[in-house]
């Protein structure tokens, strides 16, 4: 099983180049921030080499004050939440407005979605500008209601993997809630642990699945 692990930046994602000689069925690509350079990126590589799975890791704000800073969860669903037109105070997303999609979700076996039995599942935004103000995030969550975790990637991943036919992993450490910007209370280096501790975690797990089929 040929694996992509695909990150945005290299220190999301060092503590496996450390060990990843260990695991020669998996690459590595660093993307860059946000979803554009992500999308290129994937593009770029998809189209050169094959792989069986894509896993995206990284560090993600958190709305839900429930999860703990540092806490490592299984996105499996994600929206493009900024991908549509206003209309005064209303917002049409894209798929209303009959020009795409807006809304992914991953998936493993025979199309169907496998939850990872040693973490939490929950859905994911993306967003081109991590939310820091109370109107536009209260704005958000009335408008995505299930908003749990907030990058700038992971929907670009589920779309190359959506337009790939591929499957798709996507695991975030919790380094912050979004909230106004308070960078005091963040925990970057704990969320980037426990997230490639998680990813290792996952390596074994898929391994030993697939061993099973």
């Amino acid at each position: 099983m040929k694996i992509l692990i695909v990150a945005a930046t290299q220190f999301e994602i060092q503590p496996f180049l450390e060990v990843a000689a260990n695991y020669p069925n998996c690459d590595t690509v660093i993307t860059g921030v946000g979803m554009v350079a992500t999308a290129f990126e994937l593009g770029r590589i998809l189209h050169e080499n094959e792989y069986d799975l894509l896993i995206n890791i990284g560090i993600a704000g958190c709305f839900d004050r429930n999860l703990k800073i540092g806490e490592v969860v299984q996105v499996t669903s994600e929206s493009l939440v900024e991908l549509g037109a206003e209309d005064d105070l209303l917002f049409i997303p894209i798929e209303q407005l009959g020009f795409g999609k807006s809304k992914f979700e991953s998936s493993l076996l025979q199309g169907k979605n496998v939850a990872l039995p040693f973490l939490a599942q929950r859905h994911g935004i993306t967003v081109n500008k991590v939310h820091g103000n109370a109107d536009s995030i209260a704005k958000v969550l009335r408008i995505n209601p299930n908003s749990c975790i907030e990058s700038m990637e992971g929907a670009a991943v589920f779309f190359a993997a959506d337009k790939m036919e591929l499957p798709v992993i996507e695991l975030r450490g919790i380094s912050n809630y979004v909230e106004k910007r308070n960078r005091a209370t963040w925990n970057i280096p704990l969320a980037i642990m426990n997230s490639n501790k998680a990813l290792l975690q996952t390596l074994d797990f898929l391994s030993d699945l697939f061993s099973k089929i």
